[in-house]
């Protein structure tokens, strides 16, 4: 027992110390807070970016985005390849990669907030000594680095297929400025989003609900109107992104945008900080109360400097989009056209004078942006009653700064619709002509909401000239087509044109009808380094105060369908014939240029020979930026978009040529609307597209032979028999085409090219030169398909008249095919050669109906060592091709070869339209 009490300690005694002197003092300062920050920061990384889920993601969202740049690259216009230029591809990545940074934000968020709780550690680990935020802070960056993740792993994508088709012009700038940088910060704004979506749940499911809740009521708000940026979270303007003008002056209303709802997911973030959950309390209600108390300090100033800069630059959005640019959702067009048609359509019959001399003094000012117009018609009455009145149209957003008609006071002002109505002192009489003077501006002030000017840009402008100047009397261009929208509304279902043969529709054009062919005087003034370009022969270039101004002047009477162009251009110049060819290109787009001066050379040969002479001194091709994809011909101008032709890659020469195509397609547009316009009724564009169409075609052969041509018309073939189907009014005969491209474009191309075939292509030409001699360069009364049809018969021989009904009076499809292929070798070391083929011919009805017609026509069959239209084909491989008699039902030709072939076929270079052009060959084994 004495032990023991010598052994105890004194009753007094403390607890004994076991500490460590040598131990550091425990921190509780900033940068221990930024310690703690980086720790869980890699810990919610490394939770993330070693998960199954991560790489099943991101694999999935590197196999899209090469697939949707393949398709980009590789499977472009007529199926052709393009240059991979950074530019291009970069949209195709923003398309491909939307749905992964949504869905990894969404489940992520909830994966890493509700993490702890999940695995019961929750009381452990919110115990320790770390500030709420090194908790959300970490949370937000973790995701937002998985997401830049996502974006660096596509940009891989895109240099990959870039080098792998041997583009080495990589523009890593434009990855970073134009995709990652604007991408990754909206990106970030979801992953705040996400987090403060769970932070406030009850449970992780309902954070990810509200979260499904969020994308499903941005899409459906966006559909029924709701569409200002300034309430759908993180959203921002669309950039438009040219080679020729940059990011122009989009990007800054979208960083305005982001500025505004950045500044709210900081306030968002700090929300998440102040009402983050810590130990056994969930509930919503206690942290709500708690707080204000932890606004005091860091986290209050930092919500109230956010607040401050949503307010600031919500306020200033509000005024570029709402008093600057009045705010419009696509609804509101809707509404206005409406309304437009119904208060104005009424006018459309009323009678109007025609302009017949046009002057213009047009000034661009590409760093404002804008363009001022000075103007004078000079209009005649052409019709056999005085007028009274005379009605003026402007384009929405012009403003008109002066107008003045000569004799005549405002009577009545449409403001809503930019219409004006003024009534002559005296009724102008026929014969008579006055002027119309007028200045316009056509400027943007600050950013719009949506639809910003692509018109009028810093290097780039392209304008028409209906865009900047009146036209006289009421139109139908640009009211509502969809039937749909047109019920909605309350308007009739469809605008159709007059009937064919309508005898008051060959008093105008159908291109406009408050002119016929016109003379025109035009004056263009841009920045000194830029080019100015207008429709007419170039009489004056100078330039001095840093002002570029060019005069141009027409000899010719033209078509009153102008354009105005600027740019900082490359120049291909040649004089060929007399006649001054011109390609104006972006520097860094010179592979096609020269495809294009043979094309132009090409079409100048034809054309002058087969049809007339070019009325015009020079010809003109010109680039524009890709925020459109067409090529337009007017009066010996044609601007392409950057995306069309310029950026082509015919390294592969299996590919279609559609740049020369294209090219001469426009440039017969010289012949065919600027020297010969059809009447405003039905199969007007029959006489300008289908004609367009045909004489590129005889240009290509030229060129290419066949076998391009086989392509060529496969791939019309089958865009026509995919397009009729869809129809929603219905399919007409081409001699009464209406808007309907796949008829006058495809089903044209088909049409005109069997024709030839079979009456000849000089019989053709002949009656085209027969139509431009009676109709170039003459006002009303204008020709029409039945003119056209009419010239066409008087060429052919009487066993041709049916196809003709056949091709422009009715809608024909034929069905043939070729099966049981035979080859056997004779003792002269020939071939003889076999199959069956099986054929019938269709009328069908403008809805789809069919009707079984005989058949007994001269078609093609023959036999090749190699399958046409398909890769190595050419016309070495062509051993026979001949004309036979072929009646409906199955049938077996014969044909004797000098080698054995490989495929046999019937219409096997796709001249028929076929409704399965892809058995008309067949293999011989």
């Amino acid at each position: 027992r004495k032990a023991k009490a010598l052994s105890a300690p004194p009753a007094d005694a403390g607890p004994p110390n076991t500490a460590n002197p040598h131990a550091a003092a425990p921190r509780f300062d900033r940068r221990a807070a930024l310690a703690q920050f980086s720790a869980r920061t890699r810990l919610d990384m490394k939770q993330v970016f070693l998960s199954p889920a991560y790489i099943v993601l991101l694999g999935l969202g590197f196999a899209n985005a090469m697939a949707g740049l393949w398709s980009q690259v590789d499977l472009g216009l007529y199926g052709g390849a393009m240059h991979p230029v950074t530019r291009s591809l970069i949209p195709i990545l923003e398309g491909n990669f939307s749905l992964i940074p949504i869905v990894i934000a969404i489940y992520y968020g909830g994966e890493l907030v509700w993490r702890e709780r999940e695995r019961r550690t929750h009381e452990i680990v919110d115990a320790a000594p770390v500030p709420d935020w090194a908790f959300v802070a970490p949370k937000i960056m973790a995701i937002a680095l998985v997401l830049l993740s996502t974006l660096a792993i596509s940009v891989l994508a895109a240099v990959a297929i870039q080098i792998g088709h041997g583009y080495f012009r990589l523009e890593l700038g434009k990855y970073l400025l134009w995709y990652i940088l604007p991408l990754g910060y909206e990106w970030v704004l979801l992953a705040v989003l996400s987090v403060f979506a769970q932070t406030i749940s009850p449970h992780k499911f309902i954070g990810w609900g509200l979260m499904v809740l969020y994308i499903v009521a941005t899409t459906t708000l966006g559909n029924l109107g709701f569409e200002h940026h300034l309430y759908l979270f993180g959203t921002a303007p669309g950039v438009r992104l040219s080679d020729l003008n940059g990011q122009g002056r989009f990007w800054i209303g979208a960083w305005w945008f982001r500025l505004y709802w950045g500044a709210f997911a900081v306030m968002l973030a700090v929300l998440s900080h102040l009402l983050w959950r810590r130990g056994a309390e969930t509930r919503l209600r206690p942290r709500l109360r708690r707080a204000p108390y932890r606004l005091v300090g860091s986290a209050g100033l930092i919500l109230g400097g956010a607040a401050a800069v949503f307010v600031a630059s919500g306020v200033f959005i509000f005024i570029n989009t709402n008093v600057w640019n009045g705010y419009r959702s696509k609804i509101d067009d809707e509404k206005w056209l409406a309304a437009y048609e119904r208060v104005l359509l009424p006018f459309e019959k009323t009678p109007q004078p025609k302009i017949v001399s046009v002057k213009l003094d047009v000034d661009i000012r590409p760093k404002a942006p804008s363009l001022e117009t000075h103007g004078l018609y000079v209009i005649e009455n052409r019709t056999a009653q005085p007028l009274r009145e005379v009605h003026l149209r402007f384009d929405r957003d012009l403003e008109v700064e002066a107008l003045q008609v000569e004799g005549a006071w405002p009577k009545q002002s449409f403001e809503r619709f930019n219409y004006r109505i003024f009534a002559f002192d005296a009724p102008m009489r026929p014969g008579e002509r006055r002027t119309i003077a007028f200045t316009t501006v056509r400027a943007q002030k600050g950013f719009k909401n949506r639809d910003n000017d692509t018109r009028v840009v810093g290097n780039g402008t392209f304008v028409n000239d209906i865009e900047i100047t009146p036209g006289l009397g009421m139109s139908r261009d640009g009211l509502l087509k969809d039937r749909a929208k047109r019920r909605k509304y309350g308007l009739p279902p469809d605008l159709r044109p007059a009937k064919l043969g309508d005898p008051a529709a060959v008093q105008f054009n159908y291109l406009r009808h408050d002119s016929d062919f016109v003379t025109a005087d035009i004056t263009v003034s841009t920045d000194a380094d830029q080019t100015p370009i207008a429709p007419g022969d170039k009489v004056s270039d100078r330039t001095e105060g840093g002002r570029r101004t060019a005069r141009f002047v027409t000899e010719a009477p033209i078509i009153h369908f102008f354009s105005i162009q600027s740019a900082r251009y490359a120049e291909r110049k040649e004089r060929y014939k007399n006649v001054d060819l011109t390609v104006f290109y972006h520097p860094t787009h010179s592979w096609n240029v020269e495809r294009m001066v043979a094309a132009m050379k090409a079409s100048l040969d034809y054309f002058q020979v087969e049809f007339s002479p070019f009325q015009f001194r020079s010809l003109r091709f010109l680039e524009f930026p890709g925020y459109a994809n067409f090529a337009q011909s007017f009066a010996g101008t044609i601007p392409w978009s950057e995306n069309l032709g310029f950026v082509a890659d015919f390294r592969d020469p299996e590919k279609i040529d559609y740049v020369t195509y294209v090219g001469a397609h426009e440039v017969a547009h010289q012949w065919w609307a600027h020297q010969m316009v059809g009447a405003d009724e039905q199969g007007a564009t029959a006489l300008s597209e289908t004609l367009a169409q045909y004489s590129a075609l005889m240009v290509m052969r030229r060129l290419h032979g066949e076998p391009m041509i086989r392509k060529f018309l496969k791939y019309e073939l089958d865009n026509y028999l995919r397009a009729r189907g869809g129809d929603v009014v219905e399919e007409l005969p081409l001699i009464r085409v209406e808007d309907q491209p796949y008829i006058h474009y495809q089903k044209g191309s088909l049409v005109m090219y069997r024709l030839a075939d079979q009456i000849g292509e000089a019989a053709v030409n002949r009656a085209l030169r027969r139509m431009l001699a009676e109709h170039a360069f003459k006002g009303a009364p204008y020709p029409t398909a039945a003119d056209l049809v009419a010239a066409l018969r008087a060429e052919a021989p009487a066993d041709k008249q049916a196809l003709i009904t056949d091709l422009f009076e009715k809608i024909t499809i034929y069905d043939v095919k070729a099966r049981q292929p035979k080859a056997t070798k004779r003792a002269d070391g020939r071939y003889d050669v076999s199959f069956q083929v099986e054929a019938k011919k269709i009328y069908a009805g403008g809805k789809g109906e069919e009707t079984a017609a005989p058949l007994d026509e001269v078609i093609e069959i023959g036999a090749f060592t190699a399958e046409p239209g398909k890769r190595g084909f050419d016309a070495s491989k062509v051993l026979t091709v001949e004309p036979r008699r072929l009646r409906t039902g199955v049938q077996t030709v014969t044909l004797v070869t000098a080698a054995p072939p490989a495929f046999v076929g019937v219409d096997p270079y796709n001249t028929l339209i076929d409704r399965n052009g892809d058995d008309n060959l067949v293999k011989v084994n």
